[in-house]
């Protein structure tokens, strides 16, 4: 009898702001055991194309969205240099501004 294991992770999809709650940028954030992966997308992806994409690979995605409002400064800092090296480093001026606000989604597959 095999036991059955699953890889977990969670998708991080950055706000603006409380007012627009607008993507900040076209950028997606996978944090799974070994870090953050920074997922870039074209302009006008929607979220439901980068949660298709994902279960293409495997990945079941919990529908329902964690709001984290106000990360801890240490993950703050973490998520802003991930973010500056997902963008190369030049933002432009539509992308200025702290990211501080984020939909999360917890994730899993199973290992083969």
């Amino acid at each position: 009898m095999s036991t059955l294991s699953y890889e977990y992770a969670r998708l991080w999809v950055p706000l603006y702001d409380n007012t627009t709650l607008s993507v900040a940028r076209p950028v997606f954030l996978i944090e799974a055991a070994d870090g953050f992966e920074g997922i870039v997308a074209e302009k006008n992806t929607t979220l439901i194309a980068v949660l298709n994409e994902l279960g293409r690979d495997g990945w079941r995605i919990d529908t329902t969205a964690i709001r984290v409002t106000a990360p801890s400064p240490e993950f703050q800092l973490l998520i802003d240099a991930t973010l500056d090296e997902v963008d190369g480093g030049s933002l432009s001026e539509a992308d200025s501004g702290a990211v501080n606000e984020f939909d999360v989604y917890g994730m899993r597959r199973r290992l083969s």
